[in-house]
């Protein structure tokens, strides 16, 4: 497996020796780093409605959309009108911190792509200039993420409407099936193009449209190579995901026994210190172990790219059948 090898040696070792990526990793990593191979996993079991289009049950469930909650919010205007500015003064306030937050997190992707890709073509670059190329390209890869993101989205809403609303049964559950390997493919394909596309704007400079027209080539070419890429990223994630888990549980004995001395020599304070001490250990490890990882998994789909736009990639698994056909 040499080409994936050297394409994630390339990777790792971008991700190490850069480490200011991380910054831009950090926020990156809300985009999540599960990967495409995610999407299908979140969709298996459960509930057939819920886990097609879980999100919009849960938030439903809470009865914000129900017209009582409107009718308590115009009689709060009437009643109580100062604090009912107040509060909406407080939800402009979150709303500005979630809007900031997502000009971070497009800012981030958009600096790392630039800057792997920079690396990778033997160019310095610097935190700052990371954040000059996301500023940049700002809005023609939010509207990539949009775009794909909202025909994901409404290609899910669509399918699960009937199964939300028609009577539990085996007519519903069969439908759950078939909407499975209709839509969960056509999100992952979706992924596929985002990613692509969105270094297509940004390293070789493609409008938007255009972008996607060439990305939806590019993968249309290599689709099997992306999609083994995916499953080699998705596990990687996982063995990380676990080595996270083991050893946050290795540093929780000792912060144990810790908690037990402080409790008995300073009381309750003493183990409060402890458990707040653990507790921010254990966040900074998922932190910095999350945007390492985000960093890799975008600079190994930036190596693959430039591979594959140069027509260097064979997937493994063809190289596989090649091989037992020269040999027969």
């Amino acid at each position: 497996m040499p080409f994936y090898r050297n394409i994630l040696k390339q990777s790792w070792r971008l991700t190490w020796r850069n480490k200011y990526l991380w910054v831009f990793g950090v926020f990156a990593a809300f985009l999540g780093n599960g990967g495409e191979l995610e999407i299908l996993f979140n969709n298996l079991g459960g509930d057939p409605g819920q886990a097609l289009f879980p999100s919009w049950q849960r938030i439903a469930s809470t009865g914000v959309f129900s017209w009582h909650t409107y009718a308590n919010i115009g009689n709060l205007l009437k009643n109580d009108t100062l604090n009912m500015i107040i509060f909406l003064l407080m939800a402009l306030l979150v709303l500005a911190c979630l809007v900031f937050l997502v000009w971070l997190v497009i800012v981030s992707q958009a600096a790392i792509v630039s800057n792997t890709a920079a690396i990778i073509k033997q160019k310095n670059r610097t935190l700052r200039d990371g954040l000059d190329a996301g500023r940049l390209y700002f809005w023609p890869v939010l509207v990539l993420n949009i775009i794909i993101k909202a025909v994901v989205y409404i290609l899910l809403a669509a399918i699960s409407l009937p199964v939300i609303f028609s009577p539990a049964g085996l007519s519903a559950n069969l439908f759950y099936i078939l909407a499975l390997i209709i839509a969960v493919p056509v999100a992952i394909i979706l992924s596929f193009i985002m990613k692509y596309a969105i270094a297509y704007v940004i390293i070789y400079k493609s409008k938007t449209g255009q972008a996607l027209k060439q990305s939806w080539r590019l993968f249309k070419g290599n689709w099997l190579i992306s999609l083994e890429m995916a499953v080699m990223l998705f596990f990687i994630n996982l063995l990380v995901g676990l080595a996270v888990v083991l050893a946050i549980l290795a540093l929780a004995v000792p912060f144990l026994f810790l908690g037990l001395i402080f409790y008995y020599a300073l009381a309750a304070v003493g183990s409060w210190l402890i458990v707040a001490l653990a507790f921010t250990s254990f966040l900074l490890i998922v932190v910095v172990v999350g945007a390492a990882l985000a960093v890799f998994q975008i600079a190994s789909w930036i190596s693959l790219f430039m591979e594959l736009d140069k027509n260097r990639g064979v997937s493994k698994l063809a190289r596989i059948v090649n091989g037992l056909i020269k040999a027969n």
